[in-house]
């Protein structure tokens, strides 16, 4: 990572507080902010389990239409029969 402008202490983009100069090797900068490195991790993981969830929900809505639409709704295909196949009892 590289060092932002450090004229005075800066302060971090997820918690709000202000980072002080002698803990600055527990800080990071990214993309013009400066995060506290737990405040950097636990926004980063939030970021995971949200693009997770998303993903696991995007899933869930398309097993949704998939179940809505006609063919799962008892309605044989246009063009098939049940009872294609079956043979009645020999005698």
């Amino acid at each position: 990572m590289q060092d932002g402008n450090l004229g005075q202490d800066p302060v971090c983009g997820r918690c709000k507080q202000k980072i002080d100069m002698a803990v600055r090797k527990e800080a990071m900068y990214q993309d013009g902010i400066w995060f506290h490195t737990a405040c950097h991790r636990a926004g980063a993981d939030q970021l995971f389990r949200a693009t997770r969830l998303s993903e696991v929900l995007k899933e869930a809505r398309r097993g949704v239409e998939m179940i809505t639409s006609p063919l799962f709704q008892g309605d044989d295909p246009p063009g098939s029969s049940a009872d294609e196949g079956k043979r009645g009892p020999h005698v």
